[in-house]
């Protein structure tokens, strides 16, 4: 018998690390820019976050650290695209063998240690922030403020916005650097969730990938990337009793993955037949 409210709350820690990055990403999509190099600043972060908590025996240091890494991620990345002009799925890609490529070398010095862990309050409170108050926080600040339709005109329709008088570069810098820090916590977060406080190579392989499908999957919106997130830490939960349904473990652990892919051909053609598009610089790229 499947205890539902058992495996609702044992996919929170993985829907908290999914919601976080996509969210962050959320924002520099809606300014008309996408980053795949999304993967690489979360591994890093979850390196980084372990070094520093490992080092200083606080984990709230490896949050703050970690996130400064994706912030200097993100800041490599606005150099080469708009700085330099730089194709942005090419600089996304070289984002992403950089981050694995320093994540390794910076979290192979742990040596397996174990970082400080949240207590339980104190992970539900943080999980709440993330699955909850931002998402809300977020649709308010993108469909109640100025700012928000600023941001979402730009992703729209970049001329129209300068006409607006829209500071174009200002604003896109500021949404990759909030990007980046978020993408950044969601590694620190992982460390402190489904990787149990210990860096091993590899862990956080996939979750930047996620992340950016959870984008899609939630339509680009707050509410909606908070319910996929949910929805995938959940399915990541459940891996254990696919086993024990006679599922392959190796399947079993690459479920998560096969649904979204699979989710993602389906709504993508949903979207294209119903009209619906996600931010039209962004698809127009």
């Amino acid at each position: 018998m499947v205890n539902t409210a058992a495996l609702l709350a044992q996919g929170a820690p993985e829907a908290g690390v999914l919601a976080l990055g996509a969210l962050g990403e959320l924002v520099l999509e809606r300014a008309g820019l996408i980053n795949l190099g999304l993967e690489g600043m979360l591994y890093l972060g979850s390196a980084v976050a372990a070094y520093v908590a490992v080092s200083t025996g606080s984990l709230a240091a490896g949050f703050a650290a970690a996130a400064a890494a994706g912030a200097l991620m993100a800041a490599i990345y606005l150099l080469l695209v708009i700085g330099l002009k730089a194709d942005q799925a090419v600089t996304g890609l070289a984002l992403v063998f950089l981050g694995i490529g320093l994540g390794d070398a910076v979290g192979v010095a742990t040596q397996g240690a174990p970082a400080p862990m949240l207590s339980g309050a104190s992970r539900d409170a943080l999980l709440a922030l993330v699955l909850v108050a931002l998402p809300v926080l977020l649709h308010m600040f993108l469909y109640r403020s100025w700012m928000g339709y600023a941001l979402r005109g730009l992703g729209e329709d970049e001329k129209a916005a300068r006409m607006l008088g829209v500071n174009v570069t200002a604003l896109r810098v500021a949404a990759a650097l909030l990007a980046g820090m978020a993408a950044g916590a969601a590694g620190a977060l992982f460390l402190a969730g489904p990787s149990g406080g210990r860096w091993s190579a590899g862990r956080a392989i996939g979750w930047g990938w996620l992340s950016l499908g959870t984008v899609i999957l939630g339509y680009w919106h707050p509410l909606g990337i908070a319910v996929a997130a949910y929805l995938l830490g959940v399915l990541y939960a459940a891996r254990p009793l696919l086993e024990g349904l006679g599922i392959h473990p190796a399947l079993a652990e690459a479920t998560p993955y096969i649904v979204v892919v699979i989710a993602l051909t389906i709504i993508s053609w949903v979207y294209e037949r119903a009209g619906v598009r996600p931010p039209a610089a962004v698809w127009r790229r």
